[in-house]
């Protein structure tokens, strides 16, 4: 339990030190008229996340996953190449045509195409996909497993990983959360399957940036339109993630990365060290 032990100083440590921050950095932000307007829970999640990225590396020592291959990032060039850009590919082709069909429906008004609303949201998603695979799959995925296996090891993840979303969630949202918590719990399991499969995280990050680009870019370019249909495209906070259409949503998405991955053991069949059951070492210990 040695994992979880640590995991839980970490988790105890980081809200400590965002609970302490946070008064005097919005005090200061005050002062110069930055982020006029803004909540404290706002400040408060941002110096979550500094203090979350800060004790990073320790915790990745204590836990003994210092190193490239440790974490997941140890592939052939060519293969993180190809399956970040094959993951980038289907994510945001899974998120665009969920978008695509709440459209159709009314249930999103477009508003129109502007690049202006593009470049941000790119850029949210490559952050949040290498940061969180690296946490969650490559840190607490990676730790669990040495443990406990592979199958606890990627329920107990992708738990963590749901509940770890929804913890600043206000209680007006929570009935909206449970539809997302489960969405959300299957997406880690499958990125999860994704460093098991491929014994790296290049494909879980190109997956993760992809989703998270597609979605941020519908919603600068669309708005809420008709509200009979929110039960299944999901409403407020978590708008097409908790809604129940990102099920069968993510059963297609998973035939398309299994797919992916029989073509990339065919086409690299002789060179990938990380392929199956990960010859030549490259892949996760344990």
């Amino acid at each position: 339990m040695k994992t979880l032990r640590v995991l839980g100083i970490y988790t105890v440590v980081v809200l400590a030190a965002a609970l302490v921050l946070s008064f005097p950095v919005q005090w200061v932000c005050e002062q110069f008229g930055w982020f006029a307007g803004k909540p404290w829970g706002k400040f408060f999640r941002r110096c979550a996340m500094l203090a979350a990225l800060a004790g990073l590396w320790p915790t990745v020592r204590v836990l003994g996953l210092a190193g490239w291959q440790s974490l997941g990032l140890a592939s052939p060039a060519a293969l993180a190449v190809a399956r970040t850009a094959g993951g980038w590919a289907m994510g945001f082709g899974a998120m665009a045509l969920l978008g695509w069909v709440a459209v159709l429906t009314g249930n999103r008004v477009w508003e129109g195409f502007s690049w202006s609303e593009v470049g941000r949201p790119v850029t949210v998603g490559v952050a949040v996909g290498v940061f969180e695979e690296c946490f969650f799959r490559g840190v607490i995925f990676g730790a669990l497993r040495r443990e406990w296996g592979v199958a606890r090891a990627l329920w107990a993840s992708s738990a963590i990983y749901a509940m770890l979303h929804f913890w600043s969630a206000p209680p007006e949202a929570w009935m909206e959360a449970v539809a997302a918590l489960v969405s959300l719990t299957a997406l880690g399991a499958l990125l999860a399957w994704c460093y098991e499969r491929t014994g790296s995280l290049f494909l879980a990050m190109g997956v993760h940036a992809g989703a998270v680009a597609a979605l941020r870019i519908l919603l600068a370019l669309t708005h809420g339109g008709a509200t009979e249909l929110n039960w299944f495209f999901g409403s407020g906070a978590f708008t097409l993630v908790n809604g129940v259409a990102a099920w069968p949503l993510l059963a297609l998405l998973w035939l398309a990365l299994a797919g992916f991955e029989r073509w990339m053991a065919r086409l690299y069949a002789d060179g990938d060290q990380g392929m199956g059951a990960r010859r030549g070492g490259v892949g996760l210990s344990g």
